[in-house]
């Protein structure tokens, strides 16, 4: 990127400190210990490469047995296809997570430079925020099936708005999107028709018209051909109450309020870069989008929105803040090209020192999550002195891969969580016939009283291993054995 095409508002220091904070990014999104939700759509396609069996532990039913429904089957298909390319593991698993969130990136930010022409300064920045920042690129580092979102989003761009028009645009390509979208996630349907009635304010032709029929036609094809695939199989009554559950923690007003507004940190700031994109292209009376002020619909639709009706069936937090941070992106690339001048320099220069914040919090990072990873690779070898291979594991959800890898059999719920899900008995979450099984838990000191005391049992305590900081000492891992 030549100097001349960017003028003063970008400097060589602005190029390192994207590399850099890039850097450290990709090394804490591999360092990152798992967690419940990521293991919760790993599991199932990791069983049926590893056995040929959709099975899981990791989930509600936390059966060996039951064949696996508790979600929609999108990301553990193709976990499963991954991991029989590649083989099993956390590195593999995180890759495709990262794969997934960057070639998203790649084709949102494609649509924007080819629709919205913007100057490369507000093209790389935003590049670097998608991967970044955390209400857009929290997938990387929290993986879950969010890493879709920026691929879904570019998809609907393309065909909602390109100029290519004919029968495989309009019946093909919307309809498949449709079934996409139910395929990976129910959240996704209501976030996409949201987008679809903001498209047709923006450009209310008969093309839009048909272009959201065509969505909506593949929304309800795709459940359709979930429900029957669901029911041949026997597993729609644990989908239903799977998803059900969920409604079961209806919010009113009053908790959803203002800080579900700012469920990451970075929302706020977005807010104020799309009123500044809006307000730039307003101004601007030589743009040629004559109706500058209707893109900010989705965004204002999503924002006010997106929270009240996420909280209203479930829960909203940081890992649906991209609904609210992508239409918010897109309002600044509206306006960006207007940005000139000294606004434009001090504009820049004030997201690179934000950047720098970010890179300083991820560098501070990453000696803890080294430890951590080494301690977990601890238990293993501990591990492999006493229990053969397939033994059954209780353990934390960070040590999943490396159990499992291990070639052990992994059980990381043990107890119900009162409350939370109120479609299933507490006997769901682990048959007693299967808490036998168990002869090791693995856990932190903290939670090793209500483990053992749901399993049953006399258990001794066999290793102790400490936490990566003396200040956590309830992090202490302990490892049990059946007497």
């Amino acid at each position: 990127m030549a100097m001349s095409e960017t003028g003063p508002a970008w400097r060589w220091w602005h190029a390192v400190v994207i590399a850099s904070a890039l850097l450290l990014a990709a090394g804490q999104a591999m360092l990152t210990p798992s967690w419940c939700d990521e293991i919760a759509y790993v599991d199932p396609g990791a069983q049926l490469a590893l056995t040929g069996r959709m099975v899981s532990t990791a989930w509600l039913t936390n059966s060996p047995e039951a064949i696996w429904g508790s979600s929609n089957p999108g990301m553990p298909l193709l976990f499963a296809g991954w991991f029989k390319l590649l083989g099993f593991g956390q590195l593999q698993a995180r890759l495709l997570f990262c794969l997934l969130h960057f070639t998203g990136v790649w084709c949102f930010f494609r649509w924007v430079r080819l629709r919205l022409d913007p100057k490369p300064w507000p093209l790389v920045l935003g590049i670097a925020s998608a991967l970044l920042l955390p209400s857009l690129g929290n997938a990387i580092f929290q993986a879950r099936l969010e890493c879709i979102a920026f691929l879904l989003c570019a998809w609907f761009l393309h065909y909602t708005y390109a100029e290519v028009r004919g029968l495989f645009v309009d019946w093909v390509a919307a309809p498949a999107l449709g079934i996409v979208i139910m395929f990976f996630g129910l959240h996704f349907a209501g976030f996409f028709a949201l987008a679809a009635l903001c498209a047709f304010a923006l450009s209310p032709s008969r093309r839009t018209f048909l272009l959201g029929a065509g969505l909506a036609l593949g929304l309800v094809a795709g459940m359709a051909i979930l429900w029957a695939a669901y029911v041949r199989v026997g597993i729609w009554e644990t989908f239903v109450a799977a998803r059900a559950c969920h409604y079961g923690r209806v919010l009113d007003w009053v908790p959803v309020g203002w800080r579900r507004y700012a469920v990451t940190s970075d929302l706020p700031w977005l807010v104020l870069l799309a009123g500044l994109g809006l307000f730039s292209a307003i101004a601007d009376s030589g743009r040629r989008f004559a109706r500058s002020w209707i893109p900010w619909l989705w965004a204002l639709g999503a924002f006010c929105f997106v929270p009240v009706l996420i909280g209203s069936v479930g829960i909203y937090y940081g890992n649906y803040s991209w609904m609210v941070a992508l239409p918010m992106m897109l309002c600044f690339y509206f306006g960006a090209p207007s940005l000139v001048g000294r606004w434009r320099t001090a504009f820049v220069s004030i997201l690179v020192l934000g950047l720098v914040v970010v890179s300083f919090k991820f560098g501070k990072r990453l000696p803890s999550l080294a430890k951590e990873a080494a301690r977990r690779q601890q238990v293993t070898a501990i591990l492999a002195t006493f229990l053969p291979k397939d033994g059954a594991v209780a353990a934390d959800f960070p040590l999943y891969y490396q159990l499992v890898d291990a070639g052990y059999r992994v059980y990381p719920r043990v107890k119900a969580d009162e409350g939370l899900c109120l479609g299933f008995e507490q006997d769901h979450f682990l048959p007693k016939a299967v808490r036998g099984q168990i002869s090791c838990v693995v856990t932190k000191k903290q939670d090793a009283a209500a483990i053992l005391s749901g399993l049953g049992g006399e258990w001794r305590m066999s290793a102790e291993i400490p936490a990566a900081s003396a200040r956590q000492p309830q992090d202490d891992l302990q490892i049990f054995v059946r007497k």
